[in-house]
C-alpha cells in the first residue's frame, strides 16, 4: 500500500549525501559578478508601484516613465545577509508532517502548482479540473509517502478571481501535509492566511508557501510582486522564480541564461528583504530552453536540468533554502517518454542538492496534471532521493565481521546484519515489476500506467478521512464564501 511506508518521510541521512557540481567556485563567483551588472546597469521593469517607491526609498534609481529600476550591487547584498538561511513550512499534528528547508538539510518533493486541466485516465482525454478533482488530488497525494508538499490544483467550475481560496478550502480538509500555491494576488494571499489561521495553532504557522516568478526578460509583474511583498508581510515563504527560456526570452547559452535568470530572482529576493528583512525566502530557478525545431519552449531537455543544478549551487552558495521545478515533462500523456524526460530534467537539480523539488503529476509542459502521473512520479521521487543520499560507510556498514562469519560458499540472506540493514540501505519501489517474463505475461502483462491506475483507485476507495473540525469546517466555509464576494470586486492589474 502506497500509503503505509513510514519510513519514507524519516529520510535517514547519509554521512555523505551524495553532491553533483555542474559549476565550480569560479563560474559560480563570475555568474553572480555579472547578475550584478545586469541589475545595475540594465535594470528590471518592476510593474508594482510600492515596490518601485521602495527600491527608490533605499537608493535604487527609477525610471517611472518606463517602470524600470537599476538596483545597485550593495541593496542586493544587504537582501542576501538579511535573507533567513533555515525557512520552515508546517503540517497539521503530528509534527512528522513539517518541512525545514535548509542548506545540507532533508530533500522533499512537492506535487505541480496552480494547474486547472487534468488527462482523464478513463476517457484517455484531457479536460478542465472539476472540484472533484481537486479533491481526489488531494486525498492522493496525502496517502503518497514521498510527496511532501501538496501544490494546489485549480477548479474551472468558478470565478477565476476567487480559484485558489476555493483550493486551499477543498484541501483543508483531505490532508494534513503542508501546501504549495502559486501567486495570484496579495489580496488572494491574505484570505489563504485566514484559512491557514483557522486550522493552525499560531506557533505552528505558516502551513502554505507561494510561488512567486519573475517573467522573463527583466520583467517583475504587478500581481507576483504584489504577491510575494503581502506574504512576507505574513510571514508565508515565498519561492522567488525565474522560469526564463533560453534562446527566446533569456541568451541561448546556458551560462548567459543562468546569469539572467540569476539576476531576476536577485532582484525579487531584495524587493522581500527590503519591504520585511527576514522574511522567509527560497531559491527557486524554473529555468526552461527553446526547442529550435519544433518553435516550442521545453521543461524537460538535458539542458534544463544542466540549467536547474547550476541555479541550485548558486542558492547553495548564497548560503539559502534552494528549490527545483523538479521532474518535468513535454510529453502530453503518461508514458515511457515522459519518464525519461522527467528524469532528464529533475535528477541534476535534486542530486545537486535542491531541498525542494518540484514536478510531480504534471504533464504538457508543466501544462497538465495526471493522478496516475502523480503515483509514477512519488515512485521517481523514492529513487532520486534514495541516491542523493549516498552511502554511508561506517565500521558497520562496511561489514568486515559479517564476511568473516558468513565465508565462502554461503549467503547472507538469513543473517542478523542483513535483516538490520536492509530496510534502510535498499529503496522499494511499489510500482516496480520484478516478476520473470512468463510470470509477467501469466499475470496479465500489466504497463506501469495499468499499475498505477490501479493505485489510484484503490487509494480513492477507502473512506474519506477528513482533518478538519466541525467548527473549523464550518468557519472555512465562511471565510471562503466573504472571500469570493469580496474577490469578485477586486481590480485587476497587469
Amino acid at each position: 500500500m502506497l500509503g503505509t511506508n513510514a519510513r519514507a518521510n524519516r529520510q535517514p541521512r547519509s554521512a555523505e549525501p551524495l553532491r553533483i557540481a555542474v559549476l565550480d567556485d569560479q563560474h559560480i563567483e563570475r555568474i553572480h559578478a555579472k547578475s550584478l551588472r545586469v541589475l545595475e546597469e540594465v535594470g528590471i521593469v518592476v510593474r508594482y508601484p510600492e515596490a518601485r517607491q521602495l527600491l527608490q526609498t533605499h537608493g535604487a534609481r527609477v525610471d517611472e516613465a518606463h517602470q524600470r529600476v537599476y538596483i545597485p550591487r550593495q541593496l542586493i547584498e544587504l537582501a542576501l545577509q538579511s535573507a533567513p538561511r533555515r525557512v520552515s513550512v508546517y503540517g497539521g499534528q503530528p509534527a512528522g508532517r513539517d518541512c525545514h528547508l535548509y542548506r545540507d538539510g532533508p530533500q522533499y518533493a512537492r506535487t505541480t502548482t496552480g494547474l486547472n486541466w487534468i488527462i482523464d485516465y478513463r476517457a484517455a482525454r484531457r479536460r478542465p479540473v472539476t472540484a472533484r478533482d481537486t479533491v481526489e488530488w488531494t486525498r492522493l497525494i496525502h496517502q503518497l509517502p514521498h510527496i511532501h508538499i501538496a501544490g494546489s490544483l485549480i477548479d474551472q467550475e468558478g470565478a477565476a478571481r476567487s480559484a485558489e481560496v476555493r483550493c486551499l478550502a477543498r484541501m483543508l480538509h483531505h490532508t494534513d501535509k503542508p501546501f504549495m500555491f502559486s501567486a495570484f494576488s496579495g489580496e488572494g494571499m491574505r484570505w489563504l492566511w485566514r484559512m491557514s489561521q483557522v486550522v493552525q495553532e499560531s506557533g505552528r504557522l505558516p502551513r502554505l508557501m507561494v510561488l512567486s516568478s519573475v517573467n522573463s526578460p527583466l520583467t517583475y509583474g504587478w500581481g507576483q510582486c504584489e504577491a510575494a511583498m503581502v506574504s512576507a508581510e505574513l510571514g508565508i515563504p515565498v519561492l522567488f522564480n525565474s522560469s526564463a527560456v533560453a534562446g527566446v526570452t533569456a541568451p541561448v547559452t546556458l551560462a548567459g541564461a543562468v546569469v539572467q535568470i540569476n539576476a531576476e530572482m536577485l532582484a525579487a529576493l531584495t524587493i522581500i528583504q527590503l519591504h520585511r528583512p527576514g522574511a522567509p525566502v527560497v531559491y527557486a530557478a524554473h529555468p526552461m530552453a527553446f526547442d529550435m525545431r519544433m518553435g516550442m519552449a521545453s521543461i524537460s531537455v538535458a539542458e534544463v536540468g544542466l540549467m536547474s543544478a547550476a541555479c541550485v549551487q548558486l542558492g547553495r552558495h548564497y548560503g539559502l533554502p534552494t528549490a527545483s521545478n523538479g521532474i518535468c515533462t513535454d510529453t502530453c500523456t503518461p508514458d515511457a517518454m515522459a519518464t525519461l524526460e522527467k528524469w532528464a530534467s529533475g535528477y541534476l537539480p535534486a542530486m545537486a542538492g535542491a531541498n525542494l523539488n518540484g514536478g510531480a503529476g504534471s504533464l504538457a509542459c508543466v501544462g497538465t496534471v495526471s493522478l496516475e502521473q502523480l503515483v509514477i512520479d512519488n515512485d521517481l521521487y523514492g529513487h532520486i532521493f534514495r541516491q542523493a543520499r549516498g552511502l554511508t560507510v561506517d565500521e558497520e556498514r562496511l561489514a568486515f565481521e559479517v564476511i568473516v562469519r558468513v565465508g565462502p560458499g554461503r549467503d547472507y540472506l538469513m543473517d542478523e546484519h542483513t535483516l538490520r540493514h536492509f530496510r534502510e540501505e535498499f529503496y522499494f519501489s511499489s510500482l516496480a515489476n520484478r516478476l520473470s517474463a512468463p510470470a509477467w505475461e501469466e499475470a496479465g502483462s500489466q504497463d506501469v500506467l495499468v499499475r498505477a491506475h490501479q493505485a489510484v483507485e484503490k487509494i480513492l476507495a477507502q473512506p474519506e478521512t477528513h482533518f478538519l473540525s466541525e467548527d473549523q469546517s464550518r468557519e472555512i466555509d465562511r471565510l471562503l464564501k466573504v472571500a469570493e464576494e469580496a474577490l469578485a470586486t477586486l481590480e485587476t492589474h497587469g
